[in-house]
């Protein structure tokens, strides 16, 4: 997932199932993406059960790397303290828990954007 970034564009979200098309910023300097990769490298895979008609992620991102190829992803932030979780655009079933340091790093990433 996070081989060769070139950019991450963040997006509020409009729900499960796709991306938001107005993005709110995209990142592409290498300190930035490198507090993203470190949220993001320590995750643990989980199954779970969203329910995509009334619950909606905080953020859609879109990560696109060197070769041309992209994922989306959906974020719910946690709160200060709390674990996050991530999930790949159409897979919301199979999500990721960030720990709450790496929710810690990524509120200070977006809350600067």
């Amino acid at each position: 997932m996070l081989d060769d970034i070139s950019s991450i564009s963040i997006f509020e979200s409009d729900g499960y199932g796709g991306i938001n098309e107005n993005f709110v910023t995209t990142i592409d300097k290498d300190t930035i993406i490198s507090r993203f990769e470190e949220a993001f490298k320590d995750a643990e895979g989980r199954k779970q059960k969203v329910d995509v008609d009334t619950e909606k992620p905080d953020y859609d991102i879109l990560i696109r790397y060197e070769n041309g190829e992209t994922h989306g992803l959906h974020l719910v932030l946690g709160n200060t303290g709390e674990k996050s979780r991530v999930m790949y655009v159409g897979h919301e079933n199979n999500g990721f828990d960030i720990s709450p340091e790496g929710t810690k790093g990524l509120r200070g990433v977006l809350n600067n954007h």
